[in-house]
């Protein structure tokens, strides 16, 4: 196959290196579209383009489009200097992303992702998703299933594009629909300077000061703590 030129229509570094030589320029993978790059470029602005940013640019594109096209995902590549696999396997591997493969269709603007753990099984969930895709346009609105969102004490639980419904019916959601409620409703957290003022991270500060990091640490281990989550590892290790 002959090589490509090394400029393509919109100035940018072909697939191939043109002339002698070895190797690509370009991640292996798709050429993206000029459109693409811009409309990528265009989202992410003048953001720095760390390789630790990934999951935040896919967020972003996502929010602007409503899905991660496969041009889109090419052009996120080359922005950041990454193999499209990475980029690829990243979007893939968070069921809030939709990659959307050449010549599929784009899903609808609006999903809603009704939770099937136990706790929200047995408040109805299956009964729920149901009725919700019995009672709205599946051309409007995406009904699916998704994994345990955490709120076991409220369920059953969905998400209305990024509004969480809690104790949720069918009609709460096509109530929330109208109002056009689809984002997320972040609580009043404390920040960092009113927690710290009223005396937080007093004994952190101490040991920064000149504790006895050793002793803490020992202390830890003879409590027998240990971590969150399946694996259970021993604190203070």
């Amino acid at each position: 196959m002959a090589p490509l030129d090394s400029k393509s229509a919109g100035g940018e570094p072909g697939v191939w290196k043109s002339g002698r030589g070895r190797g690509r320029r370009l991640p292996k993978g798709r050429v993206y579209s000029d459109e693409a790059l811009a409309a990528v470029r265009g989202v992410l602005g003048d953001r720095p383009r760390r390789r630790d940013l990934l999951i935040e640019f896919l967020h972003l594109i996502q929010d602007v489009y409503g899905h991660l096209s496969a041009d889109h995902l090419a052009a996120l590549a080359f922005e950041m200097k990454l193999g499209q696999a990475e980029v690829y396997e990243t979007a893939t591997f968070y069921a809030h992303f939709d990659v959307v493969k050449e010549g599929e269709t784009p899903p609808p603007a609006l999903t809603i992702r009704v939770c099937d753990s136990l706790s929200c099984a047995l408040a109805g969930a299956e009964q729920l998703r149901a009725a919700l895709e019995e009672g709205l346009d599946p051309g409007q609105v995406r009904v699916l299933r998704a994994p345990c969102m955490g709120r076991c004490d409220t369920a059953p639980v969905l998400e209305l594009g990024h509004n969480h419904i809690d104790h949720a019916t069918p009609e709460k959601v096509r109530a929330a629909i109208a109002a056009g409620d689809t984002h997320a409703h972040l609580p009043d957290y404390e920040g960092f300077d009113a927690y710290a003022a009223a005396g937080g991270y007093a004994v952190l500060k101490g040991l920064r000061a000149g504790g006895d990091w050793e002793a803490v640490q020992d202390s830890v281990l003879a409590a027998g703590l240990r971590g969150l989550g399946g694996a259970g590892f021993p604190s203070g290790r």
